[in-house]
């Protein structure tokens, strides 16, 4: 029976799920633009049936923790990078939490602006072992130049696009032997483009850094969504390591 709590770890709210006291592993997993780690509950303790401690903590204004318009473009520019900012620097002190509290390994998870945050925290974050980005980005400075071309908008100011380049995991995120990286993303999304992801993914080939077993998994018909074959992929990916091909 999947025991269900809510708890503060690292001065961030966050909901727990878990099989009981016996646990193959810990899983971070963040949530999207505009959701909340209650909203997730569901994905959360579909993990937790595999046999995992489930975290979700509750992203900088959403949920516990504040409230935008998230509909509106002007907050979503305002707000979006200082959020995943901030929701990599918070993973570090979860992840360290996590592992005081047991020996299991930490996985992080992310989907959509989760998935911003999942890749960062894994560049940035050694104690994390292994990483799936669900329609997100590792390719941050690509991602906001194909968003801004497609909307329209100017250029980064040269600060902002320094500042974009030092946090961006694309040269830092390398895959290295027990701790791997997923990737899936939908084919069609038009929130994410999955551009951003091929180019990381080509990158990685081009460097002979991405095994052929651990490659980016794309899913057509579907815009922006976590699909029943996502969820197939992320099991074995976290259940059966190298299994994600």
């Amino acid at each position: 029976m999947i025991q269900e709590r809510k708890l503060e770890l690292a001065g961030v709210p966050c909901l727990e799920l878990s099989p009981g006291e016996a646990f193959a592993g810990q899983v971070l997993l963040y949530h999207g633009w505009g959701s909340t780690m209650a909203s997730y509950r569901f994905f959360a303790s579909v993990v937790a049936g595999w046999g995992f401690r489930v975290t979700v903590p509750e992203l900088p204004l959403h949920g516990e923790r504040g409230s935008l318009d998230y509909g509106d473009a002007e907050a979503l520019q305002a707000h979006f990078w200082p959020i995943v900012r901030q929701g990599v620097g918070e993973a570090g002190a979860l992840a360290d939490e996590l592992a005081r509290r047991s020996d299991a390994p930490v996985a992080v998870v992310g989907h959509s602006t989760g998935g911003f945050i999942a890749a960062g925290a894994f560049a940035a974050q050694p104690r994390l072992r292994s990483a799936a980005v669900i329609n997100g980005s590792c390719a941050w400075v690509r991602f906001e130049e194909h968003y801004r071309a497609r909307l329209g908008i100017g250029r980064m100011a040269a600060e902002d696009r320094a500042r974009l380049e030092r946090d961006d995991p694309f040269p830092r995120l390398r895959l290295q032997p027990g701790r791997p990286l997923l990737l899936l993303h939908c084919e069609g999304d038009t929130t994410v483009p999955v551009d951003s992801q091929r180019y990381f993914a080509d990158a990685l080939r081009g460097d002979g850094e991405l095994p052929e077993k651990v490659r980016l998994l794309e899913f057509p018909r579907a815009d922006h969504v976590i699909t029943l074959g996502m969820l197939e992929r992320l099991h074995d990916f976290l259940t059966r390591p190298g299994s994600a091909e």
